[in-house]
């Protein structure tokens, strides 16, 4: 059988994440590297952060932030994953982000009060804090490093969503979803004795979402994923055995 895991050569700030509890990119990994890069303490910031507004919880497919509401709350994401969709004129729905453990969500909303522009959804059971605007603001006006973790973190939202745009709308659609579940793999992916689980579980029509393609093209292109031995899958899970084999095939197209 294939290899089940190479690590990817990333250095810097990647390699690092490891020894944080949130992954790269998120707000409360991102005021680390604030507080790292200039020499500033975020320890009140993330204190303050953790505390703020009030705790909530949410079941698996619950809505978290509806497209097109007027409200303009905060939550930041205290574990798990949760889902970031689009609905276009016709209803049709695209899964175009995923946020986790880590993350704040709606502060678009609380910068510019204009309405929500896409439906949150929790994956599985999250607890997050529900932080007011007002709330949401006045902690960034107090904390010397949580407006530049902020913007950093938008940051690393925009160059994601650039990559993805280039990486899943080119080549077959084997190709474009191994570059997917390369993708969530390296990001979220949790080690286990059958290979790297990729993290969160999506559906065949999710993963058709993700990367712009008919649910029955992913599930074709799975089955012959699982025939190379490079992932094994069910419903909502997904096994990758092998990195290499992924890489190769995302190369090729």
């Amino acid at each position: 059988m294939p290899s089940v895991w190479e690590p990817s050569g990333e250095r810097g700030p990647a390699r690092r994440q490891a020894q944080t509890a949130y992954p790269r990119g998120t707000l409360l990994w991102e005021l680390d590297q604030v507080a790292e890069a200039h020499g500033v303490s975020a320890d009140q910031a993330r204190s303050a952060l953790l505390q703020a507004g009030t705790a909530r919880s949410y079941e698996a497919g619950e809505i978290m932030l509806l497209e097109g509401a007027t409200d303009t709350f905060v939550l930041l994401l205290l574990n798990g994953f949760a889902k970031v969709a689009t609905a276009d004129d016709q209803g049709a729905t695209s899964l175009v982000d995923i946020r986790a453990a880590g993350d704040v969500m709606g502060e678009t909303a609380a910068f510019d009060n204009e309405p929500r522009s896409a439906t949150v959804t929790a994956a599985e059971r999250l607890f997050v804090r529900r932080i007011s605007q007002e709330e949401w603001l006045g902690w960034l006006a107090r904390h010397q490093a949580a407006g530049l973790a902020v913007s950093r973190s938008l940051a690393h939202r925009s160059r994601t969503a650039v990559r993805r745009r280039t990486e899943f709308t080119r080549g077959p659609v084997i190709a474009r979803l191994c570059r997917a579940v390369l993708d969530l793999t390296e990001q979220y992916g949790a080690r286990t004795p059958d290979g790297v689980s990729v993290r969160p579980g999506l559906t065949h029509a999710e993963w058709g979402e993700f990367i712009g393609a008919r649910e029955r093209r992913v599930q074709h292109a799975l089955g012959e994923l699982r025939a190379s031995r490079a992932v094994s899958y069910g419903r909502c899970r997904l096994t990758v055995h092998s990195v290499p084999v992924l890489r190769r095939i995302a190369a090729a197209h």
